[in-house]
């Protein structure tokens, strides 16, 4: 019977040991399940502010790409000009209407998207004109759209390519006022605008404006590529 006995007790020391053995196991588990967790909330904070930085830089690049292509045209046409004669040409006919004949030739934007990127198309190609026409049509048409403070943002970009600083500041100043209110659904050029309305207010003379905004910036958005390149033009006005 005391066998029996100490032979029960045994099992029971052993199922005691093992679910113990479980427990810590099961804990150890959760513990690495809850720092996976944690670096994949990590990244996807590094996600974010990877594209918010990648979307300053294409903007950046694209007012470089602008003014090249502006430039690269008009020695074109110095060049032309100085070496070919100048010749009367005769008077060019009318345009015509184009027919339109079965499917449509001429691909027209159909959403936002296409009509967004056929915007940003023109501007990049130098057709500053002709890109802001684009983007207000898409002002009027897509008011509800993800892409709508975006529109906004080149729309002000295309009159700040051509100088017009004055009224590319009313633009951006509206898409500001317009995220302040919550009108608008995705924000995302709100460092941006306020970047450019800095530069713009530097440009016109008026310094002292133009840094408070930089200033506001940098308080506002630190981590964003705007404000780094807020703080490097602050340096460059001392």
């Amino acid at each position: 019977m005391k066998k029996i006995y100490l032979f029960a007790l045994s099992a029971l020391v052993l199922s005691s040991c093992a679910s113990e053995d479980k427990i810590v196991s099961l804990q150890r588990e959760i513990l690495s399940i809850r720092q996976e967790l944690n670096e994949l909330k990590d990244q996807t904070r590094s996600n974010t502010e990877a594209i918010t930085n990648l979307t300053s830089r294409v903007d950046r690049l694209s007012q470089a790409v602008s003014q090249n292509t502006t430039d690269i045209e008009k020695l074109k046409a110095s060049k032309l000009s100085e070496e070919k004669p100048q010749v009367k040409q005769p008077p060019s006919p009318p345009p015509q209407e184009i027919k339109r004949e079965g499917k449509e030739e001429v691909a027209v934007p159909q959403n936002d998207k296409q009509l967004y990127q056929y915007a940003l198309d023109l501007y990049f190609k130098g057709n500053i004109e002709e890109s802001r026409k684009a983007f207000v049509e898409f002002l009027k048409k897509y008011p509800d759209s993800d892409l709508y403070g975006n529109a906004i943002f080149w729309a002000g970009q295309t009159f700040y390519a051509e100088r017009k600083y004055k009224d590319a500041v009313e633009i951006w100043n509206l898409l500001l006022q317009k995220c302040d209110e919550g009108k608008i659904k995705r924000c995302v050029k709100y460092p941006d605008a306020m970047l450019k309305i800095g530069y713009s207010y530097i440009e016109m003379g008026d310094v002292e404006k133009g840094k408070k905004y930089l200033q506001d910036l940098i308080q506002k958005y630190p981590d964003t590529e705007a404000a780094a390149l807020a703080k490097k033009k602050l340096e460059a006005l001392k």
